[in-house]
């Protein structure tokens, strides 16, 4: 049960839906909690045990939230804090993380900045168990963010807006994610998975950088495609949740990315590890300490094998670099920033994409001119059957395209052409074999 399927769209929501407009208002936080756990249920392959691991760690949130309230204590804070991450830590670790369910990472994450943010009295304890249901559980959100601000949802629960345009919003910003998934993201999948099966060994120089760069744009459209559709649910049921990616390829620094790319991820660590760390106010070691403390959470986060680490520590490496001096260079140079940018991540993401390290080192070999191919032409075959997806991936990356796309959004014809791109969504859909949304590893 995923987004881009046709029980969710045709049966799921529209079910849902139904019921949910019909229902008075007081109602409403109950019936979207009830539903989101069915939601889960199904995305977990109809196993019970996540959704009751899920009930069990909310309810605990909840009644610990008025704790927090009554007796305000950084032991007991410390204490229920423990609970969600002790958890997430556990599955993590447990079997290699292979019996995490789907979504913990966000809804723990979700769980313990309420937790905090109650005991900073920057949200109060949230006293309707089905209104903190509805928005730690509300299923656009929970499998994969983005990541809310606790008293934002806590007034939004209150009085869900679900006028017109709201809906109507909703709606297109839906299908703008439908189409992103399933006509692009899943199509630049193809060129790496292609590369990757044939063998990383034989392919040439060009072809390397093509593969990874379908896969630098498979990664993007297929995480901001979930968010998009995630933020337009979230309009359909009354929440205007954030948006999570705010083109971060238009970024000069490696550190400008990470506050556009998964933002409320990287505002979530900001928030409640690197600033109570200290942030960047009590020297250049303690910032230095600090950064490599929020960037090994990082790489934990995304998964406990040794190439997430190597990812992070890769990151953090520019990072520190960048707040020496380049980062002054690169904003004085934007040219340059852009291309260094684009570069560095590129080059991030092969611990990111190849897990063996063995592999790792010749695909790296290989992007620097290291060894034979079997075929130096191999990328005119290969890439050149991806290469309108890659051209539309590397225009919809720059910033001027989307912003056309949603200054379009506002006439009438953008409905027409929605209405004629879901349609084409739904036969892509109904005669191919569609791919899962790669942040529900996470």
């Amino acid at each position: 049960m995923q987004f881009n399927s046709i029980p969710f769209l045709f049966y799921f929501l529209p079910a849902f839906l139904a019921v949910y407009y019909l229902t008075p208002r007081r109602g409403r936080s109950a019936v979207l909690a009830a539903a989101s756990c069915l939601y889960y249920y199904l995305a977990c392959g109809r196993q019970i045990w996540p959704v009751a691991v899920l009930l069990e760690v909310t309810g605990l949130t909840f009644l610990l939230g008025l704790l927090l309230k009554k007796w305000r204590s950084g032991v007991l804070l410390a204490v229920s804090i423990l609970m969600p991450v002790g958890l997430l830590v556990f599955f993590k670790c447990h079997q290699g993380g292979k019996m995490l369910p789907p979504g913990m990472s966000f809804y723990c994450f979700q769980l313990a900045a309420y937790l905090i943010d109650v005991y900073r009295k920057k949200c109060p304890e949230e006293r309707s168990p089905f209104r903190f249901a509805a928005q730690i559980l509300q299923f656009p959100k929970l499998l994969s963010g983005p990541l809310a601000e606790p008293r934002k949802l806590q007034l939004e629960s209150q009085s869900p807006c679900l006028c017109p345009y709201a809906i109507h919003h909703g709606l297109q910003e839906l299908i703008l994610g439908l189409a992103m998934k399933v006509l692009l993201a899943d199509r630049l999948g193809g060129l790496w998975a292609e590369t990757a099966v044939a063998g990383f060994g034989g392919i040439s120089t060009p072809l390397a950088w093509l593969a990874l760069l379908a896969y630098a744009l498979r990664l993007y459209f297929d995480f901001y495609s979930y968010s998009l559709m995630a933020m337009g649910l979230g309009r359909l049921v009354g929440y205007h949740l954030p948006r999570n990616f705010l083109d971060p390829y238009a970024s000069v620094t490696v550190s400008e990315f990470y506050r556009r790319w998964h933002a409320t991820l990287g505002r979530w660590f900001r928030e409640y590890v690197y600033i109570p760390l200290g942030g960047s106010r009590k020297g250049w070691k303690r910032t230095a300490v600090n950064l490599a403390i929020v960037w090994a959470l990082t790489g934990f986060w995304h998964g406990n094998g040794g190439n997430y680490l190597l990812w992070a520590g890769f990151l953090l490496a520019l990072i520190l670099l960048e707040k020496l001096f380049w980062g002054k260079v690169c904003r004085k140079v934007p040219l340059l920033g852009h291309l260094y940018t684009i570069f560095a991540i590129l080059i991030s993401w092969v611990p990111f994409a190849i897990g063996d390290r063995a592999k790792m080192t010749v695909f790296l070999g290989k992007l620097f001119g290291m060894g034979r191919a079997v075929n130096p032409l191999d990328y005119r075959m290969v890439g050149g059957a991806y290469l309108p997806y890659l051209i539309i991936g590397v225009l919809l990356a720059m910033p001027w395209l989307p912003r056309l796309v949603r200054k379009i959004q506002k006439y009438w014809i953008a409905d027409v052409l929605l209405f004629l791109l879901f349609w084409v969504c739904v036969y892509v859909m109904a005669t191919s074999v569609g791919s899962p949304f790669l942040y529900f590893q996470f």
